[in-house]
This record gives structure tokens, C-alpha cells and sequence, in this order.
């Protein structure tokens, strides 16, 4: 058939220049009043000095923010931030004494970071406001995906992977003939075509709709073969496992979805307005937007029936799930 561990701020900074440069825009948008304000504020507030220059609070709180920390590792990862800001803040003094601040790339630099930031701040603004999915959106979007949740079900496959360039009608046709998976190794030895034998099991949400529909339509011992991009695959259906997923589960996993949906809509939504209202003038016509390009851009893709991207195998079998299996099935579902 065809078809959390918190990792120290200053990890990379003694490696990369660029790192240098994102430090020196941290700096530079939020030290300058840390000598301002009263030794009482200060004593409260003030949790190192570093040759006069302070280490506060909220400097620690926002890191720990930024890393989102569970409440619980606080106390252990605020220590190693502080250590890590110290370290910059070092550096920082460093680099001010090389005069590197005044140096043109790293002015651009800081310009850019800026820019980054009041934009993301913007977009941010903009989407906090929006709300939360309904119990009746949430329902219906299950109602919409029964094959992931009240229908979820795991493929266990037998699986062969060989390179894309090995395609051929030929070839197809000779597996599509074969009754087992060891006529088709044996065929591929014969053409001494490279390929790779393993199981795997492939949960619902992590198969294109194209090929798990395929799937659906099939039975246990049938053959299959995907044609991919870079990898081909033949795969025998071994056992097919029902796994719904329990409408409890189910609700946390589609509101963060459907959320997550509509903030994407919103930003989208005010960036399409704000082009709309934007006066931009291309005084070199080589950057110009091609307008056959847009559109070509803007089309949806159709799928083709002869090629289908290959999700990653999921866990094998025999081995115990890394992952929970919310963590599992939203990962699948923001991919559809």
C-alpha cells in the first residue's frame, strides 16, 4: 500500500563575543539608577556589591522568572543566578574599561537588542488580553480530534528505513508483492540498498492526518510504504493499542492549545493591521516583496499523496514513556 534543570546565565559568555554584546544590552537597559535611591532602600533591596555596583532583587527575581523556576528549586537557583550576575556584571565592568561600549558593532548591538525588546514588549501587551477558551470551545475541539483523544490509539510497527533516493516504481511494485517483512530485506539486500530494521511505536497525534487516515483503513500484519523527503519508510503493522485519553486529561491539554491558538491569532491579526497602516517606501526595489511571491507564500499547501513527512519514532514498546503523557499528547496536538 503507498501512500529541568536551570542552566547558569553566564554559561556562554566567556565563549561567544555576541554573548558579550546581549550582556552589555542587559546592562544597559536596566542598571543605570542602581546607585540612586536611599541606603535604607538599598539595605533591603541590595544583594551584592560588585566594585560599587549593585546586585538587587529584582534583578534575581527577574531572572528567575525568565528561567521559570518551580517555586520549590527558588531558594537553590536563586544563589546560582546571583553568582551568574555577579559574573557578568564583572565582565560588563570589564568590557566598559576596554571602551568596548563605545565600539560601533557593539553600539549597533545594543540598538538592535533594544528594538527586540520594545517590540516583544508590544506584541506581549497586546495578547495579554486575550481570553482564556470556553468549556464549549474546549469541548469541541475534542469532539473535532476523536482520533486523538477519545479514539487515540498507538501503532506498534515493524519498521525498515532506507534513503529517499532509493525510490522507484520498481521497487515499489516488488513491495507492494511481498507477504513479509523479510522478503522485502531480502529484496533490498539483492538491489544492495542500505536500510535500517527497527520497532517502534508511533502514538496517533505524532502521524501526519494524511498517513494516519491510511492507517485507520488498515489491519494488523498489513504492509505499508511512505515515501518521505530524506527517508523512506516500510512498516508492517505488528499490534494496534487503544489509548484514549480521559476528558480530565484531555481538558488542561486542549485549553493550553486553544490558547496558545488565539494569542497566535491576535499577534498575527494587529501585525497584518499594522503593515496595512505602515507607509514603507523601498528605495532599493531589489528587497521589494515579489507580489506572485505573497500570494505563493500565503497558499495553503497541498498534500501530496506520493509524499509524506515521516514523524519521529515515538517510544519503543518495551521501554517506559520519558515523557508523561499529557506532555506527549500536547506536543502532538501543537503540531497538527
Amino acid at each position: 500500500m503507498h501512500i529541568d534543570s536551570l542552566k547558569s546565565p553566564l554559561a556562554n559568555v566567556y565563549l561567544s563575543a555576541k554573548c558579550l554584546v546581549m550582556v552589555m544590552a542587559f546592562v544597559s537597559l536596566n542598571a543605570c539608577g542602581s546607585k540612586e535611591g536611599t541606603s535604607e532602600t538599598h539595605s533591603s533591596q541590595t544583594i551584592a556589591r560588585v566594585n560599587g555596583d549593585e546586585i538587587t532583587v529584582h534583578q534575581i527575581n527577574n531572572e528567575l522568572q525568565r528561567a521559570n523556576v518551580k517555586p520549590e528549586q527558588k531558594e537553590a537557583a536563586a544563589k546560582q543566578v546571583v553568582q551568574g550576575l555577579i559574573d557578568r556584571q564583572i565582565i560588563v565592568q570589564e568590557a566598559i574599561k576596554a571602551k568596548l561600549d563605545r565600539n560601533p558593532q557593539v553600539l549597533q548591538a545594543l540598538e538592535n537588542a533594544k528594538s527586540q525588546i520594545l517590540a516583544q514588549a508590544y506584541i506581549e501587551e497586546k495578547i495579554s488580553k486575550t481570553p482564556k477558551p470556553t468549556a464549549a470551545e474546549v469541548a469541541a475541539y475534542r469532539n473535532q480530534h476523536p482520533q486523538i483523544f477519545a479514539n487515540r490509539k498507538v501503532y506498534i510497527m515493524d519498521e525498515i528505513m532506507l534513503p529517499a533516493n532509493t525510490y522507484s516504481d520498481a521497487l515499489k511494485t516488488e513491495v507492494d508483492a511481498a507477504k513479509t517483512m523479510e522478503e522485502i530485506t531480502a529484496l533490498l539486500d539483492k538491489r544492495s540498498i542500505k536500510y535500517r530494521r527497527t520497532q517502534a511505536a508511533h502514538a496517533a497525534e505524532t502521524l501526519p492526518q494524511q498517513l494516519l487516515e491510511q492507517l485507520g483503513k488498515m489491519k494488523v500484519s498489513d504492509i505499508i510504504f511512505v515515501r518521505a523527503k530524506e527517508t523512506n519508510l516500510i512498516a508492517r503493522i505488528q499490534e494496534v493499542k487503544d489509548a484514549p485519553v480521559a476528558e480530565k486529561d484531555s481538558t488542561p491539554l486542549i485549553e493550553r492549545i486553544l490558547f496558545g491558538n488565539k494569542r497566535k491569532a491576535v499577534a498575527e491579526l494587529e501585525m497584518k493591521n499594522l503593515r496595512a497602516a505602515a507607509k514603507v517606501v523601498y528605495l532599493d526595489k531589489a528587497y521589494e516583496p515579489d507580489a506572485k511571491g505573497q500570494a505563493n507564500a500565503a497558499a495553503p499547501l497541498e498534500a501530496k499523496s506520493a509524499e509524506v513527512p515521516v514523524a519521529p519514532a515515538a517510544t519503543p514498546p518495551s521501554a517506559n514513556p520519558a515523557k508523561p503523557l499529557a506532555e506527549h499528547v500536547e506536543k502532538g496536538l501543537s503540531g497538527l
